[in-house]
């Protein structure tokens, strides 16, 4: 799995699973593809977090590009995203110049969290998981009262958007 190459070590960690029987490109554009309507109880979490709610069209995976993830490795089987956050959520801070994948394993400044998230499937099993490594003690311990609140709604979150990647590409027609 390429998210063990990009993030190996975590502090937290978060994952989820579900059978999709589906081509892995009709599942990988289900993952693009869904939208804030289609798991409204993370759009509601992310508009009392940011103090304004998503649009329901927009594709959640765009959106989290717009707030700062980039696509560190993507290949038929997965796709990992990737954000350097700074302790109390100030923002993302850039990737080091280069390949992505490479600034984001290497960043090691003190007060950040780095933050992966992947889509992988193998066979007809399909999981996302959340790796948050802090970069000192201080950000671990700083990252430690939101995750035990998050955590929770994360779950839920994770396992309704599984689902909604599942009704997706069931639905979508497959051409021979």
């Amino acid at each position: 799995m390429r998210l063990d190459d990009i993030l190996p070590e975590w502090h937290y960690r978060e994952r989820h699973v579900i059978e999709i029987d589906a081509p892995a490109d009709v599942v990988f554009r289900a993952v693009a593809d869904v939208t804030w309507h289609e798991v409204p109880v993370f759009r509601t979490l992310m508009g009392l977090r940011r103090g304004r709610t998503p649009q329901a069209q927009a594709c959640i995976l765009a959106s989290m590009a717009d707030g700062g993830f980039t696509v560190l490795d993507r290949l038929g089987n997965e796709l990992v995203l990737g954000t350097l956050s700074r302790t109390r959520f100030r923002g993302a801070a850039p990737l080091p110049a280069g390949e992505p994948a490479d600034g984001f394993r290497g960043f090691a400044d003190p007060g950040h969290w780095k933050i992966a998230v992947n889509f992988h499937r193998r066979g007809s099993t399909v999981s996302t998981e959340t790796r948050v490594w802090a970069t000192d003690e201080r950000a671990r311990r700083a990252f430690r009262p939101y995750w035990l609140a998050v955590r929770g709604p994360s779950g839920m979150i994770r396992r309704v958007w599984l689902r909604a990647v599942r009704e997706r590409a069931h639905n979508e027609p497959v051409f021979l």
